[in-house]
């Protein structure tokens, strides 16, 4: 859990901000300080203003009153939810580019070493090069930026970048996003400034960006709906509500009591304003009269009450699912499944009995087969060997993470409704429109077109149809992309009080455990592991199998007491695999980009599934074994210079 901990110098602040968009207010007197070392989870509703918060104090946008301070020298580096890089750049000029200012430094660091070491120097000029020197030692120091190149080559295997000499324009849009992510990071500003920096981005890389911003010396600004990040990350939160800013300090625990303990007050506040206002009504009616300057002075308490007016309240998001049909006795049962397309298994010999009340997460990285195995369960992928049996009684409600059923130019009404007025829900008749409303939809909004929606206001509106399909065993596909926090809370709700069972693809770490009783883990070698227990369960089980692992290797193999001091020192067996590790790099490094030329063909994904899919499967091998190549040559690169 993150903690508070002592406040730094301030490097950055805004003061008295207002922004507003035509006639439509943004941020009215917002103010905010950032501090050095400070961890600030920047959080609120779809629409509120954080990412125009964000860019006003990164300098990408004016505010139209109020002022923005710097540090002198002060970097920043903002992550965009919109990808700015140029689409005619390379991966690796992108990465390099992104380190120009750190670059910089270096040079000139190098230039004043040289110097120094020349005679030749007045008193004056030697004092002031030398101050000028360790400033600028100081300033590599505080930033990490002394192998720029391996700093690249380490987030670059650790966000799964595609290959340096591919250009922006040829990338996907998660490829993009990873890149522009890479590129933020690279810059190591004082202030790094992520606007939902996990988006696009599979478990295992989340938890790397994690442990990469724990450890970052200068301070952070996230934009995120990722609670892990809000409670293991942050030292302060703030929340962007009705235009204005509130302040906690703490994590996402911490921030949830304080909300609590203030709609508590605010709801006593409320009612004592509502008693006073019922009493001065009263005396209002029994034909009071203004005469003498008490009166008057009640009439206008009365007044400012009237004019004073509620505390704004958001408008409530809620929407039910069907009553699901009753389960049978076997639901789902799974022998010894395998899917593979030629002889390249995605997974094998995988059984498991799925039981009434199951809800079980799917987790694993990005291409390994997640999807895939959710229409394995369905019995709309066959299987290579072993078979799955669907109950009597079994019908899957199935929400996929694609959205290739919208129309941009199609209203939201058309979409959900499909022409319908009515729908009838647990025995009910429900008026769409007014369905809607419970989505944050006016009745004037449900006629415009869909291209107008932000992603989550999508996602939103694919729940809203999908989910009243019906059905006892849900089975969603990341249904978490780009909602907002109130959103993620109701959606958990109303899986937790499904009265069936429930696949769920996600890499949103605080969903999972909140909902999941079981998990399916994709581990690579084409093994699936399946558990009891949610995600932190599974963070316990391999931790114990890593302690496991380094007793049974220290059992069986003793140092002795003389070879203490140098168990970090290579072996000569371990020295010829560094020197074989970079060359091995490098040819991974060619396949991949042999296999991507082959995918980014014209017509690539017009031939058969199974053919496509082949030269899918073959490029995220090469990807994990470049990612394990790398990994191994950061260690074995350490213990060669540990001393």
């Amino acid at each position: 859990m993150a903690g508070t901990g002592s406040i730094g110098e301030a490097v950055l602040s805004a003061q008295s901000i207002v922004k507003g968009y035509g006639s439509q207010p943004v941020l009215q007197g917002v103010s905010l300080t950032i501090h050095e070392g400070e961890r600030i989870g920047l959080i609120g509703r779809n629409g509120c203003g954080k990412s125009t918060l964000m860019r006003i104090l990164a300098g990408r946008d004016m505010a139209d009153e109020g002022l923005v301070t710097r540090r002198q020298g002060l970097r920043t580096a903002l992550l965009t939810q919109d990808c700015q890089l140029a689409p005619d750049a390379t991966v690796g000029r992108v990465l390099e580019e992104a380190q120009s200012e750190i670059r910089a430094l270096m040079r000139e660091y190098e230039e004043a070493t040289q110097r120094l070491a020349h005679h030749g120097l007045s008193d004056s000029e030697q004092r002031t090069l030398e101050s000028r020197h360790a400033f600028l030692q100081h300033e590599l120091d505080c930033t990490g930026a002394w192998d720029l190149d391996v700093d690249i080559k380490r987030i670059a295997g650790a966000l799964d970048l595609p290959p340096r000499d591919r250009t922006v324009g040829t990338l996907s849009g998660g490829e993009r996003r990873r890149v522009d992510l890479a590129a933020t990071i690279l810059a190591r500003p004082d202030v790094l400034m992520l606007d939902e920096p996990t988006n696009h981005i599979d478990t295992k890389s989340v938890e790397w960006i994690e442990s990469f911003l724990g450890a970052y010396r200068g301070s952070c600004v996230l934009v995120t709906h990722d609670r892990y990040f809000l409670e293991q990350i942050v030292t302060r939160i703030v929340e962007i509500e009705f235009r204005r800013i509130y302040s906690f300090p703490g994590n996402y625990e911490r921030f949830l009591e304080y909300k609590s303990q203030i709609e508590a007050v605010t709801g006593k506040t409320e009612e004592a304003r509502q008693r006073m206002l019922c009493r001065e009504l009263a005396w209002v009616r029994r034909g009071a009269k203004a005469r003498t300057g008490k009166q008057k002075a009640r009439l206008q308490r009365f007044d400012d009450l009237v004019d004073e007016g509620p505390p704004e309240k958001h408008r409530s998001f809620a929407f039910e699912l069907p009553q699901p049909p009753r389960l049978g006795k076997r639901i789902l049962d799974i022998e010894e499944l395998g899917v593979a397309f030629d002889k390249n298994y995605l997974f094998k010999n995988f059984s498991m009995i799925l039981q009434h009340g199951m809800r079980v997460g799917v987790i694993g990285p990005n291409g390994c087969g997640k999807t895939t195995l959710l229409r394995a369960l369905m019995g709309l992928e066959p299987p290579k060997k072993g078979r799955v049996i669907i109950g009597d009684t079994t019908q899957f409600l199935y929400v996929g993470q694609m959205r290739d059923d919208i129309d941009p130019n199609q209203t939201i009404i058309d979409y959900v409704a499909n022409g319908a007025n009515y729908w009838t829900v647990n025995e009910r008749r429900i008026y769409i429109p007014s369905y809607l409303e419970h989505f944050l939809f006016d009745r004037d909004s449900i006629r415009m077109p869909m291209h107008n929606l932000s992603g989550g206001e999508r996602n939103r509106m694919a729940l809203a149809k999908n989910l009243l399909q019906g059905g006892n065993v849900l089975v969603l596909d990341e249904p978490t992309n780009d909602l907002d926090l109130p959103t993620l809370r109701i959606l958990e709700e109303i899986i937790l009080d499904f009265d069936g069972c429930a696949f769920i693809v996600s890499h949103d770490r605080y969903f999972l455990n909140r909902l999941c009783t079981h998990l399916i883990v994709f581990e690579g070698n084409d093994q699936l592991v399946f558990m009891t227990g949610n995600y932190g369960d599974y963070l316990l089980y391999k931790e114990k199998q890593a302690a496991e692992a380094s007793n049974a290797s220290a059992q069986s193999k003793p140092t002795p007491r003389s070879a203490v001091r140098n168990v970090l020192r290579l072996t000569y067996k371990e020295q010829k695999e560094l020197t074989g590790i970079e060359p091995a790099i490098l040819d991974t490094e060619a396949e991949i980009e042999r296999l991507e030329t082959v995918i980014h063909a014209p017509g690539f994904y017009e031939q058969e599934y199974t053919r496509f899919q082949k030269i899918l499967d073959q490029l995220a091998v090469a990807k994990g074994r470049r990612e394990m190549l790398y990994a191994r040559w950061q260690n074995l690169e350490a213990r060669k210079s540990e001393k």
